[in-house]
């Protein structure tokens, strides 16, 4: 009877234990490692998106922002020829009362940034002194004395010189300047005319409501070597609007 009795106290505590014994974890989710790979993955594809979709709206000509309306305006009113424009700032090295004559001279860098906003090509430096055809010197013409500088204004008269010393052109201006513009207005952008790829905006003679310029301009997506600062659009061709 002690055997049976030890026997039957045996099972049951062999039953009481296997029911208190814990359950056995069932995973209900993928593996750690799967579920961060996958969480990543849906996060690159999220941020790829998000990167096409802001890169699309900045091709988007539709989509101005008030940093695209700023360029415009600035791009337009400066937009004078390349020695008024206000974006190109020149440094008189001399002047001669006599006959107006000077020379002065401009960062390498104003013309590059000058050449890619107001025409439709892409310029490098080289394009520029092609274009100018400008006297290429290796000496400095900052550093030249008052007599050398009119030396040079005797001997050259008039032209572009590029120094590479100086990372610098100079013009020589015989007889000064003339041909000054009227004063013009642009309008609010609300007026400015929005096709697929370009912005179109008409001026008007300040005082006035005669159509006086029109500006097609394009996103600059220019691919070129220096300038200080490249603007967001580039003028793609200007026409003056008869009234």
């Amino acid at each position: 009877m002690k055997k049976i009795g030890t026997y039957l106290l045996a099972a049951v505590l062999l039953l009481s234990l296997a029911a208190c014994a814990p359950k056995r974890y069932e995973r209900k989710h993928s593996p750690v490692g799967a579920s961060s790979a996958t969480q990543s993955s849906d996060k690159a594809n999220k941020k790829s998106e998000e990167s096409k979709s802001t890169e699309e709206n900045e091709e988007a000509i539709g989509t101005l922002s008030k940093a695209d309306q700023a360029d415009i305006y600035s791009i337009i009113e400066n937009s004078a020829s390349l020695t008024y424009s206000l974006q190109v700032q020149p440094t008189r090295l001399l002047e001669l009362n006599n006959d107006h004559s000077a020379v002065e001279g401009y960062s390498q860098d104003m013309f590059i940034d000058y050449y890619n906003t107001y025409t439709p090509g892409t310029y490098n430096l080289q394009d520029i002194i092609d274009k100018l055809n400008a006297e290429e010197t290796s000496d400095s013409i900052r550093s030249l004395s008052q007599d050398q500088l009119i030396q040079l204004t005797n001997e050259k008269k008039d032209g572009w010189i590029y120094s590479t010393k100086d990372k610098a052109f100079y013009e020589i201006v015989s007889g000064g300047r003339g041909g000054a513009m009227p004063p013009m207005e642009i309008p609010s952008p609300d007026e400015w005319v929005i096709n697929e790829d370009s912005v179109e905006v008409t001026t008007t003679i300040q005082g006035t409501s005669d159509p006086y310029r029109r500006f097609v301009l394009k996103r600059n997506n220019k691919n070129y070597k220096g300038g200080t600062h490249k603007t967001r659009f580039y003028v793609d061709s200007t026409e003056f609007v008869k009234s």
